[in-house]
């Protein structure tokens, strides 16, 4: 049986205006590849504070995970960064 890495993303919208919803079309493009999403907010300081944090879970092969992380990188106003497990 062949195990692959469980890799978890924390992506990190700082910007919302310059984000401008590229986040969500790249997760729409890799929906069959993510396995868990939790969308954490501050609603109370939503207005003073326009960002948001999201952990993803991604399955699939080495290149797609790699891939995900890159588009991901390359947008303006967007931090991510990983966890890798052996299971």
């Amino acid at each position: 049986m062949i195990r692959s890495t469980i890799r978890i993303f924390g992506i990190l919208i700082r910007d919302k205006d310059k984000e401008n919803g590229c986040v969500q079309e790249i997760l729409a493009r890799y929906v069959n590849s993510i396995k868990t999403r939790l969308g954490i907010y501050e609603v109370e300081h939503s207005e003073s504070h326009p960002f948001g944090l999201m952990l993803i879970q991604v399955i699939g092969s080495e290149e797609d995970m790699d891939r995900f992380e890159k588009e991901i990188y390359a947008i303006e106003g967007v931090e991510i960064q990983h966890m890798f497990f052996q299971p």
